[in-house]
């Protein structure tokens, strides 16, 4: 008896994978086609190729009457068959459907722009327009998808350059929806309203983005909402209100007060005469040449840095509550640790799960701390309090050598150290709770230290004085003095003395 043995399923696999290729190869000649979209729409044709498979199957065994007939459909078979028809039905909403309303029905947070990139063409037109302002104007914009840039000028129009980035299947497309948008500067009683009708586009303008840049009136005072994409002023004289969601902002060269809006991105602000708002949250912050107050409330994971800030800045977080007068010099922070070099006037912060570097500082000094090293070095003369209060970790603080103060320096389970001696001075390493306490020199302000598990080192900065020598002698004649020497020598120098 023959024995006969045909494998099914395999013409399926085959047939799959040939239309397939298929599809992909075209699209390689056609950029125009859309290999997802023909997926998406025909794969219940996979369903037929399975059918057909097992058809040929049936056939074949009824040519082999001597075998066994296979079964309709295996266990795993059922499993494939339902797996293929949920992705399938999937894809189709993803593709077929407004692609855009998916990803938020499912919770998940993705650019629309990442979307129209997977399953459509990208297809670019600009437009300009020119628009008399009045004097001192207020622009208002919000811009969904794209780009903001706007920059003072002297002149006293506003001159707008508009570039659309639309994603559509094909060209006519794409120039259909360029024709059907509209983009204007609309005056409103001493405002200029820039809007458009991208929300009433087809499936809302998703597949659309705008970016924006305007040169204005030096004087113009603006409130700009950039949801997606980056904001950039420039060169403004007037108060700013600005809000980006998931873009990048950066300020530059403005008169005025600033409010800041954040929801992700980082924040540059460069040479601004006036106050700084910044709120929300975001990355990486960057605030330089500030001649006003800085204020920052909320959650920045990035690097947060602060540099020429002549009045008083604020940092205010869930972690960290900061205060610092007259930034001459830098202050970096991030989650883990801050240093700060050249603050002018009082400092105080009070945080927990960092270490502090605070360097050349000149007035009254305030640390509250729950873990972490605190080291503070200044080169000035010290006429204010010095307060760090700390957990756990270590303290180092430096001095310069001719400072007055007076101190209370305790760290429970630790160590202490001090470079500066005084007969008011008292220095106790014993115990469970070494100290440093008394006075330096002629009064002076307050300094109290306070730690646990950790070592508290007062340092002694600048050159040392030499020390005196223990047990002084008075001078002995030159003859007994030559005497003293050479009998002091060795015995094998004081022969090599003695040769001529």
């Amino acid at each position: 008896m023959s024995v006969y043995s045909y494998r099914r399923g395999s013409i399926f696999w085959a047939l799959t994978l040939i239309a397939v290729g298929a599809i992909f190869l075209y699209h390689n000649f056609n950029p125009t086609l859309h290999p997802w979209e023909i997926i998406a729409k025909y794969w219940p044709i996979l369903i037929i190729f399975w059918g057909l498979s097992k058809l040929l199957d049936y056939l074949a065994a009824r040519a082999h009457p001597e075998t066994v007939p296979p079964p309709l459909f295996t266990g795993s078979e059922v499993v494939l068959l339902f797996l293929i028809l949920a992705l399938g039905t999937l894809l189709s909403h993803f593709v077929l459907r407004p692609w855009q309303q998916w990803p938020a029905a499912l919770g998940i947070d993705v650019e629309d722009e990442d979307f129209a990139r997977m399953f459509y063409n990208s297809y670019t037109y600009t437009r300009t327009f020119s628009q008399p302002a009045g004097p001192q104007p207020r622009l208002l914009l919000v811009n969904r998808r794209g780009d903001v840039e706007i920059r003072g000028a002297d002149q006293s129009t506003f001159d707008a350059v508009v570039k659309e980035t639309i994603w559509a299947p094909n060209e006519d497309a794409a120039k259909k929806l360029s024709e059907q948008l509209k983009v204007e500067l609309v005056p409103q009683a001493g405002r200029y309203l820039l809007q458009s009708n991208v929300d009433s586009l087809a499936n809302g303008g998703r597949n659309l983005r705008l970016d924006i840049t305007l040169r204005v009136p030096k004087t113009t005072s603006a409130q700009v909402t950039a949801e997606h994409g980056d904001l950039v002023l420039d060169g403004l004289k007037g108060d700013q209100t600005l809000s980006t969601k998931r873009g990048d902002t950066h300020i530059s060269n403005t008169e005025g007060l600033i409010r800041i809006t954040k929801s992700g991105g980082l924040s540059e602000v460069r040479e601004v005469k006036g106050n700084v708002e910044m709120e929300g949250r975001g990355q990486d912050i960057d605030v330089s040449g500030v001649s006003g107050l800085v204020t920052v409330n909320g959650e920045f994971s990035g690097n947060v840095q602060f540099r020429n800030v002549t009045q008083t800045l604020r940092y205010n977080s869930s972690r960290t509550d900061l205060t610092a007068q007259r930034l001459t010099g830098r202050l970096s922070m991030e989650v883990g640790s801050l240093d700060a070099t050249g603050v002018d006037g009082p400092f105080e912060i009070t945080t927990r799960q960092k270490d502090i570097t605070l360097a050349e500082f000149k007035h009254s000094v305030k640390v509250v701390n729950t873990n972490g090293d605190v080291r503070l070095r200044t080169s000035f003369p010290l006429t204010h309090p010095i307060d760090v209060d700390l957990k756990k970790g270590g303290i180092e603080l430096t001095l310069p050598a001719a400072a007055n103060f007076q101190i209370d320096a305790s760290s429970d389970h630790g160590a202490v150290e001090c470079d500066f001696t005084g007969t008011n001075l008292k220095v106790s390493k014993e115990g469970d709770t070494p100290s440093i306490k008394g006075s330096v020199g002629k009064g002076g302000p307050a300094i109290r230290l306070s730690t646990a598990y950790g070592t508290i080192h007062l340092g002694r900065g600048g050159p040392r004085p030499p020390s005196p020598p223990k047990n002084p002698e008075p001078p002995s004649p030159p003859g007994e003095e030559k005497q003293a020497m050479g009998s002091s020598l060795p015995q094998h120098q004081a022969a090599e003395s003695a040769m001529p």
